[in-house]
């Protein structure tokens, strides 16, 4: 087996899963036999890296928008598949079996965890891999909490005569959330500290990141949701804040990491931290994914974003969050030009968002060094996957000089530090603990990079178009500069459901003006491009999304359970709304 290869992306055969009592009593597949398994560090590695293919991004061969379409599911953008995502658009059913109800994985790390005590090794080699089965763990369990909320927890590799753990009910999400974060605690123990760690794996820095990413999770959603059939009974929502803060913070006072400068190049800098192939010196990356043809690891990602639209395309809502150069939201800002046209819109504004947009002259495609290709006008007039769905085509993650058929190499990203340093504002101002020093140390840092007014503790102004209106000002806007930073990188999905944000998925999603485009020479021309009232391109408007996706708050903040797991389990619950 080629170990370099597998240590650049981890890629080894999965496991083929069917309902909890049918699997767990099955060894792991792997390459090496578990009975043959002595658990050196190098065996250990091994068994680690079947499980990095559980990151998002590019993948192998495959031929996807990478994590800059996982925001399909969500209000940034909109698919041309009004069912995309059937949760949100709650057409959803009962699956008879599956339907993420997996544990293949969960059991396969409970072998490893049960068993890795008998290595002779030094453990000061054999650690960190522990500490990685340990973030594997989380990593699992965190998934099946956001599907289905309350979980059995399993900490052993059970087997069919284990017959009373097999018919464990559902603990409350609150404990779930407490045992995730009591494995990311020994994770953060045991992994190598960034520098010291193997380059590509998951360290330290990695655990910290992700364990404030659960525990502002858990902390919003007990808080948002309490009171319904989703929350926990007296929940301690604080507490989740509280973790947030302080796992943020201790990352950010390690001084790893750093938010890249763009000041050599403000125009496209924010726009290049997504289309390297190499980001092994970049500052602000905690864990990336590389791809390298010589080992024959490439994926199709770039044609499928250079070369058309995707089927997808920016919504309004996303282009209108984004504040102008005063630092003032469209809503009031003088310096806001209409949305006549897209020229019109992005002028004045926050740069980031010219950088996630493709433009009139920008580069499209770069052979041999030189541009054979420049973006005119929005794919608005293709079909299927070359179509866009808005007329605001997708910039954000486009590398020109990657996309030549031959596979592309472009990084994908998987934890930076940006989004460690939203958490902690968040988690801070959620704890009415959000000082000006906060804020300098996080939002403004970010500001700084694209040369924004700093965001102050007072706000300084009103949006009548804030999104929540039971908030704080403050808050309104630390989640209105979380959704900007990260666009497209797939958190709107989770901010949504944390935030028990039904009035945004359910509101009528649209693009650009359309009017901007008649009579411009499209080659096929412009045919029947669904327009709201108001002269916008409605993507969903011929769709039972006319008015909004049928998502039903009542029954899909959460999943339902495979009927076929009810049967074998008589303690397990159905979810809310799917009884």
């Amino acid at each position: 087996m080629n170990l370099h290869k597998i240590f650049y992306y981890g890629f080894v055969a999965g496991m083929l899963l069917t309902s909890c009592s049918k699997i767990l009593d099955k060894p792991p597949l792997d390459q090496i036999p578990d009975t043959e398994l002595s658990f050196t560090a190098t065996e250990m590695k091994l068994y680690s890296n079947q499980f990095y293919t559980s990151f998002p991004g590019w993948f192998p061969n495959a031929y996807t928008g990478g994590i800059f379409w996982l925001d399909n599911a969500s209000d940034n953008l909109v698919h041309g598949n009004y069912n995309y995502s059937a949760q949100l658009s709650g057409t959803g059913t009962i699956p008879p079996s599956g339907g993420g109800w997996d544990w293949g994985n969960i059991r396969a790390v409970n072998y490893f965890l049960a068993n890795y005590q008998k290595s002779t090794d030094d453990p000061a080699q054999t650690n960190t891999y522990v500490g990685e089965m340990y973030f594997w763990r989380a990593w699992f369990y965190f998934n099946m909490l956001k599907q289905f909320g309350d979980l059995p927890w399993y900490n052993q590799p059970l087997t069919t005569a284990d017959m009373a753990a097999l018919q464990a009910p559902r603990l409350k999400r609150n404990i779930i959330a407490d045992s995730i974060l009591n494995d990311l605690d020994k994770a953060v123990q045991l992994l190598a500290a960034p520098g010291k760690a193997e380059p590509l794996r998951i360290n330290r820095g990695a655990a910290l990141a992700f364990q404030s990413r659960v525990a502002l999770y858990e902390g919003a959603w007990e808080k948002y949701h309490r009171g319904t059939d989703f929350g926990v009974s007296d929940a301690d929502y604080n507490k989740y804040f509280r973790k947030a803060a302080t796992t943020a913070l201790a990352l950010m006072d390690a001084g790893y990491y750093s938010i890249t400068s763009i000041a050599d190049d403000p125009q496209f800098g924010y726009w290049r931290l997504f289309n390297q192939k190499d980001l092994s010196n970049n500052t602000e990356i905690i864990l990336w994914k590389k791809f390298d043809k010589a080992l024959g690891l490439t994926h199709f990602g770039q044609n499928m974003m250079a070369y058309g639209g995707g089927n997808t395309g920016l919504s309004k809502p996303l282009v209108d969050a984004y504040l102008c150069t005063d630092g003032r939201p469209i809503s009031i800002s003088t310096r806001y030009q209409g949305d006549n046209t897209i020229e019109q819109q992005v002028t004045q504004r926050d740069p980031r968002l010219v950088q996630t947009i493709l433009m009139r002259g920008y580069p499209r495609i770069i052979a041999n060094g030189d541009t054979t290709g420049r973006f005119i006008l929005p794919d608005i007039n293709l079909l299927g996957d070359g179509r866009c769905t808005t007329g605001f085509e997708i910039f954000k993650g486009i590398a020109p000089d990657d996309a030549d058929g031959t596979g592309s190499v472009t990084a994908s990203i998987v934890f930076r530090y940006a989004e460690v340093l939203l958490n902690y504002a968040e988690a801070k101002v959620e704890l009415g603990e959000g000082s000006q020093e906060v804020l300098d140390r996080t939002i403004n840092v970010l500001r700084d990079r694209v040369q924004l007014p700093h965001l102050t503790t007072g706000v300084g102004f009103t949006d009548p178009k804030w999104e929540f209106t039971e908030i704080t000002p403050l808050l309104n806007e630390v989640r209105r500069e979380r959704r900007v930073e990260l666009a497209l990188e797939g958190y709107r999905f989770d901010d949504l459901m944390r935030w028990s944000a039904a009035h945004l998925i359910k509101r009528p999603l649209y693009g650009a003006k359309y009017q901007q485009f008649a009579g411009k020479p499209f080659d096929p021309p412009l045919n029947n491009i669904p327009v709201s009232a108001d002269g916008y391109i409605f993507p969903l408007k011929n769709t039972p999304a006319v008015n909004g996706w049928q998502f039903n708050p009542n029954r899909d903040y959460l999943l339902p359970l495979p009927s076929n797991e009810l049967v074998l389990n008589k303690n397990l619950q159905q979810n809310p709304g799917w009884q």
